[in-house]
C-alpha cells in the first residue's frame, strides 16, 4: 500500500578599553557559553563556536584521557574521549553513571580514540546532575584509569548542542506536510467548527487553520487538520493536530487521532488492517518520537520511536495486516 500518494507538498580610560575584550572573552568562557578553538581543556563543561558538541572539562583523578566531547548528530549522542600518548584502547562493555545512576555503553577503540553512543535517557540527568563517572571493563581501566568529570556548566553547554544538532534521519517514512493551501480547508472548518468557535470565544482572534489529505491504494484515507493560535489555549507547542478517517455517519467522517503540535509521518512498513502506523516527532523539546497504531476504531500510542541504531529493518517492523 503506498500511503505517499495525495500528501500536500524556523567615561573609559584608554587602558580600560584595550583591557574590555579580553575580560569579555574571559567571562563568556567562564559562563560556559563558547569553547574558542584550539582553546586549553575549560574548567566547565562548554559548547565549541558553530558546532553540536560540548567539551568537557579536565577529568578528575589520573584518568589518561586527554580531551572529552559530547557530540550530537542526526539527534544521537556520541561521547568521545581522547586517550593520552602512548595509550591504546580497546572495545568493550561499560557503563555511563551520572549521581549513582547507571546508563549501558558499547565502547568503541580506534586507534587513541574511545567512542561511545550515550542514551538519550541519559542526557537529562547529564544537565542534572552533579558528577559523571565512566566505568570500563578492567583491562581499559588498567590502562586509562578511573575516569569522572564534575558537571559544572553541562545543562548549558548541552542545551547549546542541542539546538545545533542536524534532525532524526526520517528517510523510511513518509512526511505528511500541513499547509494552509488546499480544497479541503472548507471540509476542515466544517469538521472543526465547534473548535474553531471555542478558541474564538476564548481569545477573541481567530486560529491558524492547515491541511492534509493522505490516500492509500485501496482507498482509505486520512484527514489531518491543525489549528495553531495560543499557547495559553493550545499547550506548549501552540498547536492541535486532529485526524479523521471516512465514517458511515452523517458527517462522513469521524476523529480518529488527536496530540498537540507534532511532526507527522506515515510508516509505509508497518500498518494494522491495512491503516498505516502514525510516527510523530516532537514540534519542540528533545522528547522521543512515537508510534500511534490503530486500535480498528482510532489511533493510540503504542511505543517510543526507538533510537536509529534500535530500529529494525523497513518492512521488518511487526507489522499485521
Amino acid at each position: 500500500m503506498n500511503w505517499g500518494r495525495g500528501l500536500a507538498r524556523g567615561g573609559t580610560s584608554i587602558a580600560g578599553r584595550s583591557a574590555l575584550p579580553g575580560l569579555l572573552a574571559a567571562s563568556i568562557i567562564a559562563c560556559g557559553a563558547v569553547a574558542p578553538s584550539h582553546a586549553q581543556t575549560p574548567d566547565r563543561w562548554v559548547v565549541e563556536e558553530a558546532e553540536a558538541n560540548a567539551v568537557l572539562p579536565a577529568a578528575r583523578g589520573e584518568a589518561r584521557v586527554s580531551r572529552a566531547v559530547l557530540s550530537c548528530v542526526a539527534q544521537r549522542w556520541t561521547l568521545r574521549l581522547d586517550l593520552a600518548e602512548g595509550v591504546e584502547g580497546a572495545d568493550g562493555g561499560g557503563a555511563l553513571v551520572v549521581d549513582g545512576n547507571s546508563f549501558d555503553l558499547t565502547v568503541e577503540s580506534e586507534g587513541r580514540t574511545l567512542t561511545m553512543a550515550v542514551p538519550r535517557r541519559a542526557i537529562g540527568s547529564l544537565k542534572a546532575g552533579l558528577r559523571m563517572e565512566i566505568e570500563l571493563s578492567d583491562a581499559l581501566r588498567e590502562t586509562i584509569g578511573d575516569i569522572a568529570y564534575p558537571l559544572r556548566g553541562s545543562r548549558l553547554a548541552i542545551d547549546a548542542a542541542q539546538e545545533r544538532c542536524s534532525p532524526r534521519d526520517m528517510s523510511a517514512y513518509r512526511a505528511v506536510t500541513l499547509t494552509p493551501y488546499s480544497s479541503y480547508l472548507n471540509l476542515a472548518r466544517t469538521l472543526r467548527e465547534d473548535d474553531i468557535a471555542a478558541f474564538a470565544t476564548s481569545t477573541a482572534s481567530q486560529p491558524k487553520l492547515d491541511v492534509a489529505m493522505i490516500e492509500g491504494d485501496d482507498g482509505r484515507r486520512l484527514f489531518f487538520t491543525r489549528l495553531c493560535g495560543s499557547s495559553w489555549y493550545y499547550g506548549a507547542t501552540g498547536c492541535n493536530i486532529t485526524g479523521f478517517a471516512p465514517d458511515d455517519g452523517e458527517a462522513g467522517w469521524r476523529q480518529v487521532y488527536d496530540t498537540e503540535n507534532v511532526v507527522l509521518y506515515t510508516d509505509p512498513g508497518s500498518a494494522t488492517e491495512g491503516w498505516p502506523d502514525i510516527v510523530t516527532l516532537p514540534a519542540r523539546g528533545d522528547d522521543k518520537g512515537r508510534i500511534w497504531r490503530w486500535t480498528g476504531m482510532s489511533y493510540a500510542f503504542d511505543r517510543e520511536l526507538p533510537d536509529e541504531a534500535e530500529a529494525p529493518p523497513l518492512g521488518l517492523r511487526g507489522a499485521s495486516d
